[in-house]
């Protein structure tokens, strides 16, 4: 049965189309936003999209461009459909710039949609896809959402079944793709180039900050990794080349093993070994790996629970799988203790490893089936590693946290507990959800008291238990919606935002901060866009007209004067709501100093300093008139 990726914000239609194309014998995935709409693109390779004009944008850009550039995006017919049965059609000027394959002005008229439909479709099914897009092209084997970390599973399934295919995993407008050979991973690759291959070459300092640009091209131009390398002067081939390969995959599967929002689907075949570079290493190594740097502790922990009172003992599959797990001399000295004589709990908190290590090693031979646990003691372990090992293991006795690194977590922990929800996970305001979760996770981790459970931290216990409480309360209202955009308006009426004259809109504050952290770090595009959304939000506010008028100064395409006639027609609607806006006219003066018209630009500063005799900025703008 085919797949058809339905995007629709109005739900009446969306609902009615579900039915219609379902009958017509689609099998429909149908969301009401273009995130999701992304998401499901990546993860589910449907056969046709059909998508609604007016989806809002993602990052500025429609969901069709970025369809597009998926690499499975050039293949799918893309149909765009109206709201004529409403009596909105927009017309055809509102999918030129796009690339659909067709435009249907009423979904809803009979004999419309669903025969254009059927001829794209066999169009599409008339070209055989190769390679990569063989593997693709077939329906997934697995997949669905992220929630609840169902990848480690799927990991350990694939091993068992020694499965050759391709894992993609999509969040928003990115996707991921891990390569899959006799159960285990080769090769990772993804849309974003911070979790390319280059960036993590440079992070190894293998690359520098010239050298990473350079390689990205080569590599979307269909050149192997050794020649990419060579052509920029770095040796590396043969094992030094694939030890690289083995270490990016497995880092960059351990971020996509602790993923928690968006979609995943696995789909089998082969085809694509003769595009991917292959680097096989030890099939379950990832998964602990994962778990150890990437999953929260909670999380592990809960998996074990049931279990605490129970006897961990190692199974048959431990010693067949030993090979595939490339456990360290420190956990193979655990798992020897893991011999039925001694109960869970008593085995977490005092054997041969940190709490962390031995939450993580457990859960891992629990989920890969190296363990079984029983309600009474057993005589021994079943596999050939089985030693004897004490029934009853004395409590490890703790060492004092260095007064260095006490003194550091207490002023951490303070600053934490005394700043808002944004700042104690060390976030901007606009960072996204994607943001918080990393956030949080890492933070948690780092002031969470098990990180510390060969220490002695009965002074600091309190403070790091306050800590996680702070932490977790930031959690739950940063990474929802609703209660993300209640607390911002809190944030912001608490804050009492200097200079603004109309009421707080949450969406406008937080383009303008995006604007804000964009200038600073000199990228004036994205500066600009930030303020004319911030513009576009609430256009009676003119405060953000005077930052918007700076960054196009700044920023803009053209010659100084150029840009200063397009930042004075921002100033102009500015002073126009505000005629004593202080930035306003501050920036007004700076433009003149500018185009040395030094007279003008002092008499607008020191309009400024008669309202505002302490006004640093005009103060410094006055210092350069009068150099």
């Amino acid at each position: 049965m085919k797949t058809l990726l339905l995007a629709e914000s109005h739900p009446p239609t969306l609902e009615h189309l579900t039915g219609l194309l379902s009958q017509a014998g689609y099998t429909v995935r149908a969301v009401n936003d273009a995130v999701m709409a992304l998401e499901h693109f990546s993860a589910d390779n449907p056969d046709v999209v059909v998508l609604g004009v007016d989806l809002p944008r993602v990052d500025g850009q429609h969901v069709v461009h970025l369809i597009r550039g998926h690499s499975q995006g050039g293949r799918v017919p893309i149909v765009a459909i109206d709201k004529g049965h409403l009596g909105r059609a927009r017309g055809v000027g509102s999918v030129l710039d796009l690339k659909v394959n067709a435009y249907i002005p009423d979904p809803l008229k009979p004999g419309e949609l669903v025969p254009r439909l059927e001829s794209l479709v066999k169009a599409a099914q008339a070209v055989v896809p190769t390679g990569l897009s063989a593997t693709l092209s077939r329906p997934s084997v697995a997949g669905g959402d992220l929630k609840g970390y169902p990848l480690p599973a799927l990991l350990h399934s694939l091993y068992r079944l020694r499965r050759d295919g391709v894992l993609v995993v999509a969040h928003r407008d990115l996707s991921r793709r891990v390569y899959f050979r006799r159960g285990g991973p080769v090769n990772f690759d993804a849309s974003a180039k911070q979790d390319g291959l280059p960036r993590f070459l440079r992070e190894r300092q293998v690359l520098t900050e010239a050298q990473e640009p350079v390689v990205l091209e080569a590599l979307a131009s269909g050149l192997r990794i050794g020649a990419a390398l060579a052509d920029v002067g770095v040796e590396a081939a043969g094992e030094d080349l694939l030890a690289l390969l083995r270490d990016f995959t497995r880092d960059r599967l351990g971020r996509v093993l602790a993923m928690r929002e968006g979609r995943f689907a696995f789909y089998a075949g082969d085809e694509f070994a003769s595009e991917v570079a292959l680097a096989e290493q030890p099939a379950l190594a990832p998964l602990l790996d994962a778990a150890r740097k990437r999953m929260p502790l909670r999380v592990v922990a809960a998996a074990l629970r049931a279990h605490l009172n129970e006897y961990p003992v190692r199974s048959a599959d431990f010693g067949r799988d030993l090979q595939a797990m490339a456990l360290d001399t420190e956990d193979i000295k655990l798992a020897m203790q893991v011999n039925g004589r001694i109960v869970l709990k008593d085995l977490l908190a005092h054997g041969r490893a940190e709490l962390r290590a031995a939450y993580t090693l457990l859960w891992f031979l629990r989920l890969t089936g190296g363990v079984t646990f029983s309600p009474v003691p057993v005589a021994s372990g079943t596999d050939v590693l089985s030693a004897a090992a004490p029934d009853v293991i004395a409590p490890r006795k703790r060492k004092t946290l260095p007064a260095e690194t006490a003194a550091a977590l207490r002023e951490e922990a303070v600053r934490i507990i005394t700043r808002s929800y944004f700042g104690g996970l060390g976030l901007h305001i606009a960072a996204d959800k994607e943001a918080v979760e990393r956030a949080y996770h890492e933070t948690a981790m780092r002031f969470h008291p098990d990180t510390y459970a060969e220490f002695d931290i009965s002074d600091l216990r309190d403070l790091l238990d306050q800590v996680q409480e702070k932490l977790s309360a930031s959690y739950r209202v940063l990474s929802v919606d609703e209660k993300r955009r209640a607390y911002l308006q809190y944030f912001f009426s608490r804050q009492e935002v200097v200079g603004r004259a109309t009421a707080i809109n949450v969406d406008a504050e937080i383009a303008l901060r995006r604007g804000e952290s964009a200038l600073k770090r000199g990228d004036y595009r994205a500066a600009i866009q930030g303020f004319e959304e911030a513009v576009a939000l609430n256009e009676h506010e003119p405060e953000y007209y005077s930052y918007l008028a700076w960054a196009t100064y700044r920023g803009a395409a053209g010659s100084l004067m150029q840009r200063a006639l397009a930042a004075r027609k921002v100033l102009k609607r500015a002073l126009t709501l505000d005629p004593y806006l202080e930035r306003a006219q501050i920036i007004a003066a700076i433009i003149e100093i500018d185009l040395d018209d030094a007279p003008l630009a002092r008499k607008k500063l020191m309009k400024v300093l008669e309202l505002n005799p302490y006004s640093v900025l005009a103060r410094a703008a006055l210092q350069k008139v009068v150099k």
